[in-house]
């Protein structure tokens, strides 16, 4: 699987936020330089400055991202995300959001406001094979 796995992170920042925080954790935990994540500068709805940053991973890199995320989440939410796996689908794709609060402080809290998001992509031919391939790669401990 680790040859087609596929990790892309996307992270959205508000003018008031502090980008290096989120971006020490990323190095530190994951093993991606912010010099890895494209860069768009836009206006948000209020012509407030967003910047939109996001980067791709394939392969083993793709693989060990996934092995350092997993150990990281609670067991409780690691648990919940089993059980509802098929909530954080869409198309062939997994899609996880992480807390960016509390990835300055290198914890892993899946949350849904204010995240950065994860899309973890593997190729699946058979809608039915996802939740048996996703929960195997999520069971990596």
């Amino acid at each position: 699987m680790t040859q087609q796995l596929e990790v892309t992170v996307e992270i959205i920042f508000h003018a008031t936020e502090d980008n290096r925080k989120i971006f020490e954790p990323i190095l530190e935990l994951f093993q991606i330089k912010e010099d890895e994540f494209s860069q768009e500068r836009i206006l948000g709805h209020y012509g407030n400055p967003i910047l939109l940053t996001k980067t791709k991973i394939t392969k083993k890199r793709a693989e060990d991202f996934v092995k350092n995320l997993v150990p990281r989440v609670s067991k409780s939410q690691l648990i919940e995300l089993l059980n509802n796996i098929s909530m954080y689908f869409e198309d062939s794709s997994l899609f996880l959001r992480v807390s960016k609060n509390d990835l300055v402080r290198r914890v892993i809290n899946l949350q849904q406001n204010n995240a950065v998001k994860i899309r973890i992509k593997t190729p699946i031919y058979k809608k039915e094979e996802m939740t048996k391939t996703y929960t195997e790669l999520l069971k990596f401990e």
